[in-house]
Formats: C-alpha cells, sequence, structure tokens
C-alpha cells in the first residue's frame, strides 16, 4: 500500500514539474494549472453540498484549477442547470490574447455550447480548440456571484477552484478533464473559490 502511494505520488509530482515547465518555458501558451487533490483543505471528502433554491446538489471534486485569460464572451442562462451555474464565458490565452488574432476570429455562444468562426490560413483550428474553453462557473457564495456579474467582455481575469462533477436528480452533468477536447462534455464546470479581473 505504501509503495503505491509512494508511486501515485511521484507520478503526482512529475505532472506538476511538467505543467510548471511549460508555463514557465511560454507566457504566451497556457495560463493555468491543473492538479488532482488527495483531499481538499475545505471539503475533506472531496465533495460539496451545493445549496440551491429547493435543496442542494452534490458536487464531486475533480481537480484543483488555476486559470487566466481574456474572456471572450459571456452569457447567462435560465435553463436547468442553472440551479447552479448562471453564467458561462469563454476564455482565451496565448496568442488569441492578441489584439491582432481578434480580426480573424469570432466567438458565440448558445445552448451552453460556444462556437467559433475563424479565417484559415491565419490561424489553426486545433490551435484555437487547445488556448480556448467555455467554462460554467458555479460561484461559492455571494461574493463570489457578484464579481462573476462585473465580468465583461474582454477583461483578463484569474480564477481559482475546482472542476466538478454536479449530480442532479435527473443525471450527472460532468466537466471536461483534458484541453483541447471539443463538442459535447468538452465543456470545463468550475466551482469557483475566488476570481480577480486582473488590470
Amino acid at each position: 500500500m505504501n509503495q503505491l502511494i509512494r508511486f501515485l505520488t511521484m507520478m503526482l509530482v512529475a505532472v506538476l514539474i511538467f505543467l510548471g515547465a511549460s508555463i514557465l518555458g511560454d507566457n504566451s501558451s497556457y495560463q493555468g494549472t491543473v492538479a488532482i487533490p488527495e483531499q481538499s483543505n475545505r471539503y475533506p471528502l472531496n465533495r460539496i453540498s451545493y445549496q440551491i433554491e429547493d435543496g442542494e446538489v452534490d458536487l464531486t471534486i475533480k481537480a484543483e484549477y488555476d486559470i487566466r485569460g481574456v474572456v471572450k464572451g459571456k452569457r447567462k442562462y435560465s435553463d436547468y442547470s442553472s440551479l447552479v451555474s448562471d453564467y458561462d464565458v469563454i476564455l482565451a490565452w496565448g496568442d488569441l490574447n492578441k489584439e491582432e488574432y481578434d480580426q480573424y476570429i469570432n466567438y458565440s455562444q448558445s445552448g451552453r455550447w460556444y462556437y467559433y468562426t475563424y479565417e484559415p490560413g491565419m490561424v489553426e483550428e486545433r490551435y484555437i480548440a487547445n488556448h480556448s474553453a467555455n467554462v460554467h462557473l458555479i460561484p461559492e457564495n455571494d461574493e463570489v456571484k457578484r464579481e462573476i456579474k462585473k465580468i465583461r467582455e474582454n477583461d483578463y481575469i484569474r480564477i481559482e477552484g475546482y472542476l466538478v462533477d454536479v449530480h442532479f436528480e435527473n443525471g450527472a452533468w460532468e466537466t471536461s478533464m483534458t484541453r483541447g477536447d471539443t463538442g459535447n462534455g468538452a465543456c470545463e464546470i468550475l466551482f469557483v473559490k475566488a476570481l480577480h479581473i486582473v488590470d
């Protein structure tokens, strides 16, 4: 058992070193970190009972998440998922944050998805997929909710929290855990502990 724990710890350290080297080696690339927690300090069972209007839903913590990026879109929803998450934001990082790229890419949101059109030859689709994300935001408290409401397009923001799965009565709403995926299930569901709009 001790050998298994030691092996898993070594693997986690190796992944974190790799992520750190990637981030520090190129400031124009992905601005964020992801770590799988053994236990979170505040939620030791890696589960959160989240209060909604008529009760509560369980959230399962999948990973710690710290991301920085420019807001390319923000949309408020009033669907079933809005019981926990009113707002989605499109975040972009790397070269997508440069003004000269904005003329070649258009972003939009609908039905909890985000879409982009782009000018071929000026930017690669794979680069857009790897350097942007549609994020469903679940505020930890009212203070965080007020900060989410303040977000505007083109704001540079930092968000800290947990990627989570949401367990509704009619089934689970599962977060993406992979960078660069597309299509159904590719969005991140983020339980937001802190949000900062950076000057």
